[in-house]
C-alpha cells in the first residue's frame, strides 16, 4: 500500500483530517449546531458546481461558497431570533437548489467524484491546504481550550471573566467552514459533517468529562479516518464512505460499552443495596 506516492499523500490527509475535524468540530456538537455541517457540506458542494462550470479550481470556490454561507447562516439566526435553526435550513436548501441547477451543466463524472470525496486524487497544493487547516486548527484549540471550556459551560461568567464570546465563536465558526470546504472535497460532501459530529458523539457516550472527550474525539477520528483510507484500498470502497462506517462501528462499540457499564454499575448497586 505504502510503495504507491498517492497512498502516502492519503494516508497523510487523512490523519491530518482525522485531527482536525474533532478539534474544532467537537464545540460545534457541544453548541449543537451539528445541523449547521450539513448546510455548509451542502454549500460546498454548490461551490464545486460553480467552479467545475465556470472552470475554475473547484476546492477555493467551495472555500468561498462555505464561508458566504456561514455569514448568511449567522445572518439569518439572529433575524429569526428563537427559531434560529430555520437559517440553517434555508441556506442548505438554496445550496441544494444552486448544486441541482448547476450539475446539469457540469461534467458529471467530475461531480459524482464529490459527493464521496476523492482522497486517492489529491495533489501537493491540497496537501498543503489540508496541512495548514491542520496546523491552524490544533494551534486554535490549544490557544483556546480555557476560553472554549468556560463559553461552553457558562457564557455569562465568560463574558464577565473578560472573554469576548461573540468574537471567539465567529472565530471558531469560520474555521469550521473553512474545514468543511476543504473536507467536502477530500472526504466527500454526503459524509464530511458524519465526520465532524460521529468522533465528538462517540466519545461523548463514554462521559468522562470534556477533556477526555477532546482527546478520545481525535483518536476516534484518527482511527476511523485511518481504517477508511487501508480497507479503501484492498477492498475497493469509497474513502469518505468507508471511513464513515468505522467511525459509525466505533460510535456502536462506545455505546455497548457505555450499556455494559451501566449494567454493571447497576447490578452492583442492587447487591450493596441487599
Amino acid at each position: 500500500m505504502f510503495r504507491y506516492e498517492f497512498m502516502i499523500i492519503a494516508f497523510a490527509v487523512a490523519l491530518l483530517l482525522g485531527i482536525a475535524f474533532p478539534l474544532i468540530g467537537g464545540t460545534i456538537v457541544y453548541k449543537r449546531l451539528s445541523s449547521s455541517g450539513d448546510a455548509l457540506a451542502h454549500s460546498a458542494l454548490a461551490g464545486v458546481a460553480i467552479g467545475l462550470v465556470a472552470g475554475i479550481s473547484p476546492i477555493y470556490v467551495s472555500i468561498i461558497a462555505c464561508i458566504v454561507a456561514f455569514l448568511l447562516i449567522g445572518l439569518l439566526r439572529t433575524k429569526f431570533g428563537k427559531y434560529a435553526e430555520i437559517g440553517v435550513v434555508v441556506v442548505l436548501s438554496a445550496s441544494v437548489a444552486l448544486t441541482g441547477i448547476l450539475s446539469g451543466y457540469a461534467s458529471k463524472v467530475n461531480f459524482e467524484s464529490y459527493l464521496f470525496g476523492s482522497i486517492l486524487l489529491i495533489g501537493y497544493d491540497e496537501l498543503g491546504i489540508v496541512i495548514g487547516i491542520a496546523v491552524i486548527s490544533v494551534i486554535w484549540f490549544i490557544l483556546t481550550y480555557n476560553r472554549q471550556f468556560l463559553s461552553l459551560y457558562n457564557p455569562e461568567e465568560a463574558e464577565i471573566a473578560g472573554i469576548k464570546v461573540k468574537v471567539l465563536d465567529f472565530v471558531h465558526s469560520l474555521l469550521f467552514a473553512l474545514l468543511i470546504a476543504v473536507g467536502a472535497k477530500i472526504v466527500g460532501s454526503l459524509v464530511v459533517s458524519s465526520m465532524v459530529v460521529l468522533p465528538t458523539a462517540a466519545a461523548l457516550l463514554l462521559r468522562k468529562g470534556y477533556r477526555f472527550t477532546s482527546i478520545a474525539s481525535v483518536f476516534v477520528s484518527l482511527l476511523s479516518m485511518a481504517l477508511g483510507v487501508i480497507a479503501s484500498y484492498y477492498l475497493d470502497w469509497k474513502p469518505g464512505a468507508t471511513a464513515v462506517g468505522m467511525a459509525v462501528v466505533l460510535l456502536l462499540c462506545c455505546l455497548l460499552y457505555r450499556l455494559l457499564a451501566t449494567a454493571i454499575k447497576r447490578k452492583r448497586s442492587f447487591s450493596k443495596g441487599k
